[in-house]
């Protein structure tokens, strides 16, 4: 994008696309392959300036002054553009909070004076990297995974299904390993368990970079008897079961002045906290099976050979791979199988890296007309009642057949 675009009308500009998620937030310019930036979903509040989530908020007050803040980060840091010159294409989550939707809406509206703004479904988005009607989508993200049908263009809302895993568990797994079984070395002094050395606990972006750089999902048949291991170990089983061979520990610098010794058995059992099944005998390989179940019965087939996986906990290493071959396994279970006949899984690979997949589908949106159908003016705005429709909600068509009558 030149730095001097001169004089032109607003529609000429191409749209900006934000995606807030709940660690980081994606912004770029719409008929562009990728974000300018992610950054995370923070800004700084208090006397201290301590960083704050912009999803940690207890008002509609308090969401107000981190989106300013935030908003302005994005427009005037990042992207540097005049936000009354261009559309927002603003990518949501099926569970998105109404309040963080319409509260988004009127600081961009009447803080910034956008000229309209657009909401769309991430899983839908994620559709039109691929240029296909029908998809399973899986988005796994920080706090939770959620897995959402889309047939034919549209939504199978009552099919959707969802559970509280994601990077969190993760990284929640990585740092009671850490502390268990993990080891750290100082500048002068010897070797000593992790847990007596530390005084603080382990940072979120320590336990983040630890994930990326060290950890990996492993293969079906190593996570049963690492899955057995686990179990005996959290149940204080007087006969514990040996885990499989470790792979290579790793050293991790910490603070400048500390290495920590990360062991080869954290690095592979940190990503069952996602296939383990919980109580409810639920895991993220489940919620495929449970959507596709759901779905009509002409549908299943499709929806199982077309898979879309996105979100940033699914960009580890092997996780397609196993997620397949929990899919094969739990469809022998007597509980799936009495309900679906069929071992034939396949998984699409979107054109972008999987953290910024549903952001990629929108700046492909954003550059189409249906931006000027579906966008909402901020009189549309105010006559509603300051509220935006849900994508699935008919007020959406009545507000586009009025503008565009």
């Amino acid at each position: 994008m030149p730095i001097y675009e001169g004089i032109g009308m607003v529609a000429e500009k191409n749209s900006v696309v934000f995606d807030f998620g709940r660690a980081y937030t994606k912004c770029g310019f719409a008929r562009e392959p990728s974000p300018r930036w992610i950054i995370p979903s923070t800004v700084p509040m208090g006397r201290n300036n301590q960083m704050q989530p912009i999803w940690n908020y207890w008002a509609q007050d308090d969401l107000i002054t981190m989106l300013k803040e935030f908003l302005y980060t994005l427009y005037f840091r990042h992207l540097s553009v005049n936000p009354k010159d261009r559309r927002v294409v603003v990518v949501e989550s099926v569970l998105c909070p109404t309040l963080f939707r319409n509260t988004v809406a009127q600081v961009l509206f009447e803080h910034f004076e956008v000229p309209a703004i657009v909401f769309v479904p991430s899983h839908l988005m994620a559709l039109y990297t691929l240029g296909i009607n029908s998809a399973l989508v899986l988005d796994c993200g920080y706090y939770e995974t959620v897995s959402l049908p889309v047939y034919e263009g549209v939504c199978i809302l009552s099919a959707w299904q969802a559970i509280p895993l994601g990077g969190l568990a993760i990284h929640k797994r990585i740092e009671s390993e850490l502390m268990e079984l993990a080891t750290v070395r100082g500048s002068t002094d010897g070797e000593f368990p992790l847990a007596e050395a530390l005084t603080d606990p382990i940072r979120e972006s320590v336990l983040e970079d630890i994930k990326v750089r060290t950890c990996f999902v492993t293969t079906h048949e190593r996570a049963q008897k690492l899955q057995v291991w686990g179990f005996a170990r959290s149940n204080n089983a007087e006969v514990i079961p040996d885990p499989p061979p470790p792979p290579p520990e790793v050293k991790y610098p910490l603070d400048g002045d500390k290495i920590i010794t990360i062991p080869g058995t954290l690095r592979e059992y940190a990503a069952e906290a996602l296939f383990e099944l919980d109580g409810d005998m639920k895991s993220i390989a489940t919620l495929l099976l449970d959507s596709i179940i759901k779905a009509p019965m002409d549908s299943r087939k499709v929806l199982a050979q077309n898979i879309v996986v996105m979100g940033g906990s699914s960009m580890m290493p092997g996780f397609k791979h196993r997620l397949a071959a929990e899919l094969k396994s739990l469809v022998r279970d007597p509980v799936y199988s009495r309900k679906m006949n069929m071992n034939l899984f396949k998984f699409h690979s979107p054109p972008s890296k999987e953290n910024y997949t549903a952001w990629l589908g929108a700046s492909i949106y954003g550059s189409t007309d249906a931006v000027n159908t579906h966008c909402i003016t901020k009189d549309q705005f105010i006559t509603n009642n300051r509220h935006i429709p849900d994508w699935s909600d008919q007020a959406w068509q009545a507000l586009s057949s009025s503008k565009s009558a």
